[in-house]
C-alpha cells in the first residue's frame, strides 16, 4: 500500500491547493519520510517572526528526505514549499495542532510530534534573545536517527486556532452593545489599519475570530499592555481593563461571541493623520532609512540627528513618528549637547543612550499621544545640541526599513515654571548567578515642595519587580509606582493623571528586585552568570526618574543645588548609591 493509500486508509490525508492554486496531496510524501507541516496565521506576530527560521529549517532537512508544507487559513505568506490553504483547519485536527505557529512531525499518517518550533517566545509579549531548546529541530533529527522522539509534544505560544461554534441565542453579552465599546475606547489605537498592531479589532468578523484569544490575554492582562499595578499611581491614558470588563470579554467568548443587533453598534473611533498636533516649527527625520533584519532578536539603535536651531528654544510639545510601524516596538527621545554624539549618524545601544542624557524629551508607544509639556513648562532645545532617538525595533519576518521624524511645537517665551528630574538608582550593581531576590534601592529626600508629573522606570532582563514610593513628612506613603512583572520589552514612560503633591521633607524612595536564576524566564544567560552594570544587553540597569515640577518656581534652584550635591556624594561609589531599604 503506498503513502497516500495508507494515509487515507487510516484517515489522515490531505487534499489541499495553495495559494497559487496547485493541488496539493498526501501522495507527495516519499514512503516512510517525515513530513513537517507549519500552521500559520498572516495575522498572527509570532507566526511571521518564524519566516526565516522555517525556511532554514527546509534547507537544512528537506536534502534528507523531510517534506515541508505551511497550512494557512487563507492566502498566506510565500515558503519555499508549498503553502496549503486550509480554512477548516483539517490538517490542525488531525495532528492536534491548537494555535499558529505551531509545528507537526507526521510519518506514516502518524503524528511523531507537535508543538513549539523552539522556545523563543516564553509569552505575548516576552522573547528570549536566543532560543535554550531547538525543539522541530532535535525531533526530526530523532525521528531520522530511528529513534524515538524524547518530546513527542510541547505547548506552542501563538495565536488560537479558532474552533467554529454556534453562539449562544439571546445571549447577555454581545459584540455591538458591550464588547466594541471595550474594543473601541481600549484597543483601537493599535488595533486598526495601519497602525502597529497585527490585525484589527473594529469590526463583529475580526473581532469574533479570535475571541477566545482576547479572552485569554485580557484574563491574564497581558493586552492591553499596561505594566503598572492598578491602584498604585493613577496615570494618563491607562490601558488597564477593569475586572467587570475582562469578565465580559470571557462571557462574550465562551457564549461563541455573539454579534447582536448591528443597528446597536456604536460608530468606530477616529484618527486623524499626518501630524496630530498639526503642522510641526520644527520637523527632523532619520538621516537614512534602518534596514531591520527578517528574523533574529530585537534590536536596538540611537539614531543622532542634528538640530537646525539658531538659538535655544523652549519646547512645548514634541510628536514622534514611525515611518514603519510594525517595526517599531517603541522609541525614547533625548538631546545631547556634549561631543559624544557629534559626528555619529547612528550606533548600537541598549537600554539608555551612550551619553549620560541632558534633555529628556519623552517617549513613543503604539497608540500613544503625542507629548505635551505640562502648563507653563518646557524643555529647552540647546543651540547646536543633537537629538538622539533610540529606537527598539521588532522583525516582522521579513526585511523591513524604517526612518522615523520628530515634530517640535515651540514656545513664544520662557515657561514660568521649569521641569526637574530626580533620578534614583546604582550602578554598583554585581547579581551573583542563581540569586533570585536581588534589590537595588535609593532614596532622595525633597528640599522644597514639589508636584510629580511623571516617572521613567528602566532595567534590563533580569528585573522581576520595580517600587516607586513617597515617605511624606508625616509619615504616609504614597506610592508612585508599582510594576510587579517587569517587562523590558513594555518599557514606558507614565505622565500621573493629576500632578502629585509631595511636600518639604518627602523622602522619595526606589526598590528594584533581580531574578538571576535559571527559574526567571527572562533570563538572557543559560547557565546564568555573574551580571553587573552596563548598557548592553548581557548587563543591568536600575533607574527611576521622577519628573517634577517646584511648586514656587524661586526654588528651582534650590532644588538643583541638591540634586546636584547627590550625584556628586556618590558618583565615586558608582553613580547612584545603594540606600537604605524600603520601610
Amino acid at each position: 500500500m503506498g503513502f497516500a493509500g495508507f494515509l487515507l486508509a487510516a484517515g489522515w490525508a490531505f487534499n489541499l491547493l495553495d495559494g497559487d492554486g496547485v493541488r496539493h496531496t498526501a501522495a507527495e510524501v516519499p514512503p516512510d519520510k517525515p513530513a513537517v507541516f507549519f500552521f500559520l496565521s498572516s495575522e498572527c506576530p509570532i507566526s511571521n517572526s518564524y519566516m526565516a527560521e522555517m525556511a532554514r529549517l527546509f534547507s537544512d532537512y528537506s536534502p534528507r528526505g523531510v517534506a515541508f508544507f505551511a497550512a494557512y487559513p487563507a492566502a498566506g505568506h510565500k515558503h519555499p514549499f508549498p503553502a496549503l490553504i486550509d480554512p477548516w483547519h483539517s490538517l490542525a485536527a488531525q495532528t492536534g495542532a491548537t494555535v499558529t505557529p505551531e509545528a507537526a512531525v507526521v510519518v506514516e499518517g502518524k503524528t511523531l510530534y507537535h508543538g513549539r518550533i523552539d522556545d523563543r517566545y516564553i509569552d505575548f509579549g516576552k522573547s528570549r534573545k536566543v532560543p535554550r531548546r531547538q525543539d522541530l529541530r532535535i525531533a526530526l533529527d530523532e525521528v531520522l536517527a530511528g529513534k524515538p522522539v524524547s518530546q513527542p509534544a510541547t505547548k506552542a505560544l501563538g495565536c488560537a486556532i479558532l474552533k467554529l461554534r454556534t453562539p449562544v441565542r439571546n445571549a447577555a453579552v454581545t459584540f455591538t452593545e458591550h464588547i466594541a465599546p471595550i474594543l473601541y475606547k481600549n484597543c483601537a489605537a493599535c488595533h486598526r489599519p495601519g497602525e502597529a498592531a497585527p490585525f484589527p479589532l473594529l469590526r463583529y468578523e475580526d473581532a469574533a475570530k479570535r475571541a477566545p484569544q482576547l479572552a485569554d490575554v485580557t484574563a491574564r492582562r497581558i493586552m492591553p499592555p499596561w505594566r503598572p499595578e492598578p491602584g498604585y499611581g493613577h496615570f494618563e491614558n491607562e490601558r488597564s481593563l477593569s475586572k467587570a470588563e475582562i469578565a465580559a470579554i470571557a462571557k462574550w467568548a465562551g457564549d461563541g461571541a455573539p454579534e447582536g443587533d448591528p443597528s446597536r453598534l456604536a460608530q468606530p473611533p477616529t484618527f486623524p493623520g499626518g501630524w496630530r498636533l498639526g503642522t510641526p516649527d520644527l520637523a527632523v527625520e532619520m538621516k537614512v532609512p534602518f534596514a531591520v533584519p527578517a528574523d533574529g532578536p530585537d534590536h536596538y539603535m540611537c539614531f543622532v540627528i542634528p538640530l537646525p536651531i539658531e538659538r535655544d528654544r523652549w519646547v512645548k510639545a514634541v510628536e514622534f513618528r514611525p515611518g514603519n510601524r510594525r517595526v517599531v516596538h517603541h522609541a525614547l527621545m533625548f538631546t545631547d549637547s556634549s561631543a559624544a554624539t557629534r559626528g555619529r549618524d547612528s550606533y548600537p545601544c541598549f537600554g539608555a543612550p551612550g551619553f549620560l542624557p541632558g534633555g529628556g524629551l519623552g517617549g513613543w508607544t503604539p497608540g500613544a499621544e503625542p507629548i505635551r509639556m505640562p502648563d507653563q513648562t518646557g524643555v529647552v532645545l540647546r543651540k547646536g545640541a543633537n537629538l538622539v532617538l533610540q529606537i527598539h525595533f521588532h522583525p516582522t519576518g521579513k526585511p523591513e526599513e524604517e526612518r522615523a521624524s520628530v515634530g517640535f511645537h515651540f514656545a513664544d517665551r520662557a515657561p514660568e515654571k521649569r521641569l526637574a528630574d530626580i533620578p534614583l538608582g546604582s550602578r554598583s550593581i554585581d547579581i551573583p548567578p542563581g540569586e533570585r531576590a536581588y534589590k537595588v534601592r535609593d532614596a532622595f529626600t525633597l528640599p522644597v515642595d514639589v508636584d510629580a508629573i511623571g516617572i521613567v522606570p528602566h532595567a534590563h532582563y533580569l528585573c522581576r519587580e520595580m517600587k516607586g514610593i513617597a515617605v511624606l513628612p508625616d509619615g504616609r506613603k504614597q506610592w508612585l509606582l508599582w510594576i510587579r512583572d517587569w517587562n523590558f520589552n513594555q518599557q514606558e514612560q507614565y505622565r500621573y493623571a493629576k500632578p502629585v503633591r509631595l511636600p518639604e521633607g518627602t523622602r522619595v524612595e526606589m526598590e528594584f528586585s533581580y531574578d538571576n536564576s535559571d527559574g526567571n524566564p527572562n533570563n538572557p544567560n543559560h547557565p546564568p552568570r555573574r551580571v553587573g552594570w552596563g548598557p548592553d544587553s548581557g548587563d543591568e540597569m536600575a533607574g527611576l526618574h521622577v519628573q517634577v515640577i517646584p511648586v514656587r518656581a524661586a526654588d528651582m534652584s534650590e532644588l538643583s543645588a541638591a540634586l546636584w550635591g547627590k550625584f556628586m556624594r556618590t558618583v565615586g561609589g558608582g553613580f547612584y548609591r545603594q540606600a537604605e531599604p524600603l520601610k
